[in-house]
């Protein structure tokens, strides 16, 4: 009877540890577009520049792309955010107050792939996502599998972007310019089609499918 009383136990904590765990994960999709929001301004495009506000204001924002933020987890970096953990001299305002703590774990999540390869997002990805949705969800599918109706009917083995490894393979320039100028027989390119910009964004959207 001990016994199984032990085992309730250390399931009972097994069970509240996976709970913490899954709490304490962020998405960066979803976190680009809140540090584009509430960081940029700061922190610039990259997070390793001021931006504009702190340009004016004579500030000297942290690197987020140097290995003292890029060694830290989401939730660490997460607890740096809302102000609960400090990290250094800083101006930076406890967004604890205003963000709930999804919120801050998906801008850490993003923050965390900032140095990720070669990868800055130059692109909007919510831009990127209404021509994605518009554009290449016939043959890549909805959530870019490679699942999609035109690459099922034509038995087309279509590259899966939420594959991390192996997008991580790919630099930002190669995949913009496979956008630009397509690849092999089935690939079609959408230069003329899509400014650089809008390139730029879709290429931003295929990035964060693998976060």
């Amino acid at each position: 009877m001990k016994t199984i009383s032990g085992l309730g136990v250390l399931f009972v904590v097994a069970l509240m540890g996976f709970a913490v765990l899954a709490q304490d994960t962020g998405n960066a999709l979803s976190g680009n577009h809140l540090y584009r929001a509430y960081c940029l301004v700061c922190h610039g495009v990259t997070g390793n520049a001021p931006g504009p506000l702190a340009v004016r204001l004579k500030l000297y924002p942290a690197d987020l792309s140097s290995q003292h933020y890029q060694a830290k987890t989401a939730a660490e970096l997460a607890d740096i955010i809302a102000g609960y953990r400090k990290s250094g001299e800083s101006n930076m305002p406890n967004w604890g107050m205003v963000l709930p703590r999804q919120d801050q774990l998906d801008i850490a999540a993003y923050v965390t792939s900032l140095t990720r390869n070669d990868l800055k997002f130059r692109g909007n990805t919510r831009r990127g996502r209404a021509i994605f949705k518009s554009a290449c969800v016939a043959c890549h599918g909805e959530f870019g599998k490679g699942r999609g109706l035109l690459a099922h009917m034509m038995r087309i083995a279509m590259v899966d972007f939420t594959a991390t490894n192996d997008m991580n393979k790919i630099s930002d320039e190669r995949l913009m310019n496979t956008v630009r100028h397509g690849k092999g027989d089935f690939m079609p390119a959408w230069s003329g089609i899509l400014n650089d910009n809008q390139v730029a964004d879709v290429a931003a959207y295929v990035r964060m499918l693998a976060r």
